[in-house]
């Protein structure tokens, strides 16, 4: 049964239980400043679920604050109606203190304006209530995603582009965003476009260290020295931008972080790599190191021709095929050539995702040096980067299989390095 608070007894007092009846972890919730109504809501939407436990109940920032070291709870749900303002402020500083707790406001209204603070401040999404109350559940289960234990550690992810300007770095970043978020623990962005990438510009992050100061110092290079030099951005993802100087990038290659990317597998569940952005032999070195290369296309006949040239060359190399997955990007939009299935077609591989075309949103997001969730976290890109982040996670693998998946999904999850 759940645990419910306002009986005459603290909740916080009681003994926290190790386990429900069939072995799984209780998710801990804490309820902050809301109302009779609203706190009605969010107890009717969680239902009897045993693997829910409702810890505590409190309102005002102090007790807030005090609440989520005793112990911490999983998820806090919070009133963003009643004082916005200090509701704001005061989740924004425990988010970077406990940055695996996950933050939802709860509201009754459908305020943009309000949603994009709400974002900005740490929170991981806003719940409206009552006509969104489906989503509660949604949240606590997605609280039970945990990063793949696999043995050697963390997942490494290239994402690699048939071309320039294709939007690999949107992807990345974005992508990045959404495992941490999801999975709720930091998660590594390394910068391999030595030269002219811009990671870090896209998170609005100045660069100090680089991942040309790591490179190379195998001998010395440990956990201590990695987690000094990475730049943590809010969201949860520790940045390893482009070396700062151009000549800092000369005679750096791909191949030079072996080790710093092995490392970093260590002590991340995610690694996602912006690059190689040259296809040769160095930069195949961390292809083949990968877990998964997502290849980002646009519906353009030029972008489709090189991916297909790359997709052979992989297979020349007998590089394992079923670790490449195709990402389309701008479907639908003004610059669409080719559809969907056309490019399949032409490319003799399946597409994974197709992401729309919404240049605003994304332009808008670059320029403000934002992820998609902070600026534009309802715009339809965010959605299917969210669903792609959930396609890794395994978080939709038994809804792909019902709608008659090709397999897409379980090419994706659990596949050995081949």
């Amino acid at each position: 049964m759940v645990s419910r608070p306002g009986n005459g007894k603290d909740a916080a007092s009681e003994p926290r239980r190790s386990s429900d009846a069939a072995g799984v972890q209780p998710v801990r919730v804490l309820l902050f400043d809301l109302d009779a109504a609203l706190a009605q809501q969010m107890k009717e939407s969680i239902g009897g679920r045993s693997d829910v436990q409702i810890v505590e109940q409190v309102a005002g920032p102090s007790e807030l604050a005090a609440a989520v070291e005793r112990p911490p709870p999983d998820v806090v749900f919070a009133n963003l109606d009643a004082a916005p303002g200090e509701t704001l402020n005061v989740v924004a500083g425990l988010a970077k203190q406990h940055p695996a707790m996950r933050f939802f406001a709860v509201s009754a209204r459908n305020d943009a304006e309000l949603i994009v603070k709400a974002m900005r401040s740490g929170f991981s999404d806003v719940i409206r209530l009552p006509d969104e109350r489906d989503r509660v559940g949604e949240v606590i289960d997605s609280v039970r995603q945990r990063p793949p234990e696999a043995e050697g550690g963390g997942k490494l992810i290239a994402v690699i582009g048939s071309a320039g300007g294709v939007g690999c770095t949107t992807l990345a970043v974005n992508l990045a965003v959404e495992l941490a978020r999801k999975c709720g623990r930091d998660v590594a962005l390394v910068d391999l476009d030595f030269q002219f990438g811009h990671v870090a510009t896209m998170l609005d992050l100045d660069i100090q260290h680089s991942v040309a100061d790591l490179c190379g110092e195998s001998k010395t290079l440990d956990h201590r020295v990695i987690q000094k030099a990475v730049q943590r951005h809010k969201s949860g993802v520790h940045v390893l931008p482009r070396p700062r100087e151009f000549e800092e990038a000369g005679g750096l290659t791909a191949e030079d972080c072996g080790r710093l990317l092995e490392i970093m597998q260590e002590m991340y569940p995610y690694v996602l790599v912006d690059g190689p952005g040259r296809f040769d032999e160095t930069g195949r070195s961390i292809l083949d190191v990968a877990d998964w290369t997502l290849l980002v296309v646009q519906p353009l006949v030029t972008s489709a021709r090189n991916a297909r040239r790359m997709l052979q060359a992989l297979q020349r190399y007998d590089f394992d095929p079923a670790r490449i997955e195709v990402i389309c990007n701008r479907v639908g939009g003004g610059l669409t050539h080719l559809n969907p299935e056309q490019l399949e077609k032409s490319l003799g591989h399946k597409i994974l995702i197709n992401i729309p075309d919404d240049w605003m949103s994304v332009s808008s997001a670059i320029n403000l040096g934002e992820p998609l969730a902070t600026s534009t976290p309802k715009s339809k890109v965010r959605a299917a980067v969210e669903e792609l982040a959930d396609a890794i996670m395994g978080g939709v693998e038994a809804s792909r299989e019902a709608q008659g998946s090709t397999g897409l999904i379980g090419r994706l999850l659990g596949r050995g390095k081949g």
